[in-house]
Parts: structure tokens; sequence; C-alpha cells
């Protein structure tokens, strides 16, 4: 027991000296900001929105204080420091649609706690991969991706993390097999990243840059235009993130009794409460699928009902304990503080100044090839930190498709690449997909960063060259 103790100290002392190393960068970084003078196109407010952002990731990064904390510190600070006019407005995140998403999307996780639907999932899955860690990690990606082509990638994540919940827990990975933990929680997300690409209904930003090119140029992507770039991108990107996830965190190693307790076939008959819950998960993908072409069926709209109806008298399939156990409290206030200063930093305009600045900087007199690589980069570092995907893609699409005109390439290949690239980051948890996955607690914001860095680099390429040589075969040029 002292030898533990004696263990731990090192890492307490570690936890505590980065904590406050952030703490003290944030607030530099803040105090930097306050001081910065206002000019004709950037507002004290923008320079504030954008120091009160910088202070946020800085915590996040250095766990300086809890994930949610931070996110209700940065909203209460857009108000404190006059960023924005009206409490409501810096508040206004939290009404965003995707805090309720997140909020409501739990249910799903209680449910596959509570009955055997998970147990049963998962054993069918990793019956067919077989009984070593490495396998169980792609075959969750494989399967999380291929749900993701069909729903939105939170909701693929939610799924994914669902079923995997019940494994990780029944060989309690955090304190045993912490590395499996986070090569799973990780790699779910990545992969319903990536597969919602694939087809043009897999991600309601895929439809919103279709839209763009449609209204500017009168052009549409065919499904197959679509989907072929997409099915590449996968096919390449999967196996590379699984690779490098198993490289930088290798998974620990299944004892027989724990490769027996997932692959052994279930072959006790489903439950009333089991049958009632595959049926209400079964209804509740597809409304998730049927949103896509139904309007009134949102994301939001979906699972909020659904939610309710789980605790219908005569359905009860949950109760508001299970729910709120299974519900993650901390990662909805740091969904909301998110929203709240990506509102602030377009409200303010500081977003839109930082976007024109970069695209006036001579990037779009390059060679195409090159200058899309460019633009893509910074486009998915400015989105990891300002996860208001629709408003980047206003910004950049329109002035970049021109781009791709003149050079006489496919605007298609531009509303390709930011409907990609705006769908989440492997580089920090601020976008959906990766904070339903982060919210479990299996791996922190310095694990992601480590093992994303290099998934995103090779992201970035692999996206680019993909859609700019197949969509220079497949897409359609404007007239």
């Amino acid at each position: 027991m002292s030898n533990e103790k004696a263990a731990k100290k090192p890492a307490a002392k570690k936890g505590f000296t980065k904590r406050l190393i952030g703490l003290i960068l944030g607030i530099i970084a803040l105090a930097v900001c306050a001081f910065v003078p206002a000019t004709a196109d950037l507002s004290h407010e923008a320079i504030m929105s954008l120091g009160i952002l910088l202070l946020a990731i800085i915590f996040w990064i250095c766990d300086t204080l809890p994930a949610g904390v931070t996110g209700l510190l940065g909203a209460i600070l857009l108000c404190v420091l006059g960023v924005v006019p009206k409490f409501a407005d810096a508040w206004s995140g939290f009404t965003s649609a995707t805090v309720w998403f997140i909020f409501g999307v739990f249910v799903m996780t209680a449910i596959m706690i509570k009955t055997s639907l998970g147990r049963r999932l998962v054993t069918a899955l990793v019956s067919k991969a077989g009984t070593k860690a490495k396998s169980v990690v792609l075959a969750y990606m494989i399967a999380t991706a291929i749900v993701s082509m069909f729903m939105t990638d939170t909701g693929a994540v939610a799924v994914g993390m669902a079923l995997a919940l019940p494994f990780l827990k029944a060989i309690n990975a955090k304190e045993n097999k912490p590395n499996l933990g986070r090569c799973l929680a990780m790699g779910i997300a990545f992969a319903a990243i990536i597969g919602g690409f694939i087809t043009p209904f897999g991600h309601s930003l895929n439809i919103l840059c279709a839209g763009l090119l449609t209204s500017t140029y009168g052009l549409s992507i065919g499904f197959f235009e679509w989907f072929v770039p997409g099915l590449i991108i996968a096919v390449v990107m999967i196996p590379v993130l699984w690779i490098i996830l198993c490289k930088v965190f290798p998974p620990e190693s299944l004892t027989e009794e724990e490769a027996a307790l997932i692959a052994k076939k279930d072959d006790e008959p489903m439950s009333a409460l089991d049958i009632k819950s595959l049926i209400y998960m079964i209804v509740l993908v597809v409304g998730f699928i049927a949103g896509n072409w139904v309007p009134i069926l949102t994301n939001v709209n979906v699972i909020i009902v659904m939610l309710a109806i789980a605790f219908v008298p005569g359905i009860d399939i949950l109760n508001w304990k299970e729910f709120e156990s299974a519900e993650g409290w901390g990662v909805i206030l740091m969904v909301g503080g998110v929203m709240c200063m990506a509102n602030a930093c377009a409200s303010t305009g500081v977003a839109a100044y930082l976007v024109n600045l970069f695209l006036s900087s001579g990037i779009l007199g390059m060679n195409t090839l090159v200058a899309l690589i460019i633009i893509m980069a910074v486009a998915y570092v400015i989105h990891t930190f300002v996860p208001a995907a629709p408003a980047l893609c206003a910004l950049f699409v329109p002035p970049v498709m021109g781009f791709c005109v003149a050079a006489g390439v496919s605007p298609a290949i531009f509303a390709m690449l930011m409907a990609s690239v705006t769908a989440g980051s492997f580089l920090m948890p601020f976008s959906p997909p990766m904070m339903v996955s982060y919210s479990e607690g299996y791996y922190t914001t310095t694990e992601l960063t480590r093992a994303g860095w290099l998934c995103s680099v090779i992201y970035v390429l692999v996206e680019v060259l993909v859609i700019y040589f197949i969509g220079g075969f497949m897409l359609p040029l404007a007239a």
C-alpha cells in the first residue's frame, strides 16, 4: 500500500503543476487581449471574445478546472467583461439544439446499460472480430462508420458508445485497461466523423455545402459522385486511424475470462423490457435517418420526443434516476459554454475577420492543389477551436468555390472538402461527436491531442488528394 501511495504522489504533483500552469497561461492570454487596441475592422468586444475562448481552451488542455466549470466560466465572462450586451445573449449557447441533442442521446446509453441489448450486440460484434483487443477496436470503428452513413455523426457516436459501455464496464477498463478504453472511445468518435461523410445525407453539413453549391452555381452532386470519394476516404482513413490509436495507446490484452465474457453467445431469451427497448431503439434510429428528408424530424426533435416516450406509463423503459445516472452533466455544461463562446466570436465579427484575413493573404494566388491543402488545414484548425460549422461553411465556401472556378476545377470539390473538414476534429473534444465520446471519461483532452495530431494531418491530406483527383473526373464543372 505504501508503494502505491508513493507512486501516486509524483502523478498528483505533475497534475497539480499542469493545472497551475494552465491557470497562469489562461489569465495571461485574457489579459493580453484586454490590452490589445481595437481597430476599424476588429472591435474591443471581438478581441475579448477571442481572449475568453483562448482562456477556455488553455484551461481545457491543462485540465485546470473541470470541463463543465470551464464552459460555465467562459459564458459568464462574456457577460461580466461586456463582450455581449445582454445576459441572455451571453448564455445563448445553452439554447442551442446541439446542447439539447447531446442531453437527450444519453437515453440510449441508459437503455443499453439497463437491458441486455448492449451485451447481445457486443457479443455479436466481437464474435466477428475475434478476441484480440486491437481487433475489437477495429470492429467497433467499422460498425460505427457504417451506422454514421445513415444518421448524424453525433447519434452514431452515441450508439457506438452505448454498445461499447457494457463491455468496458464489465472489464473495468478505466482502472484495469485504460488504453483499451481510450482506443475504443476515441476510435468510435473518429469513425463516426469519417462515416458521416460517405453518403451525401450522412451529415447535415453535407447537405448544407451541397446547397451552397446549388444556390451559387446551379450544380448538384449526385449520390455516387459523393459516395465514391467518400468511401475511398473511409477505406483509407479508418485503418490509418486505428493503427495510430493502437500505436499511441497500445490496448491491453484480454484475459481468457474477459475474452470468454465478450465472445460467449447469449442464449437466454429476450425479456419483455429487451423487446420494448429494441423496438424503441429501431424507431429512434429510423427517426434520425428520416430527418434527412422530413424537415420536422430534426435531431433534437426526435431525441427529445423519444426521451419523453421512454418514461410514458405502460412503456416505462427507464425511470428518471436511471437516466440521470447515465447523463453526462459535465459535457452538457461544456457544450453549452463552447456554443456560447462560438456565438460570441461569430456575432462580434472575429471569426469572419480571421477568415477574410487569411483568404486575402495571397493564398488564392498559389497552385490550386497546394492552396486547397493549406486552406483546409487552416479551416480544420479554426473549426477545432470555434466549432461553429454552419457559419464557417458560409464564410469559406462561396469565395473558395469562386477560386476553384477561376482555376478551372469543379467548385463541387471545395463544397465536399468543407463538409468533410467541419464534421469534427480529432484534436480537441469541442465538436458534438467528440463531446459525446469524451463525456464518458475514458480519455482527457491532452490524450486526445496526443493521438489526434497525426490523425488530423493525414486526414486533411487524404481528403484533399482524394476529392481533388477523383472529383476532377466525376464532379460537375461550372458553366
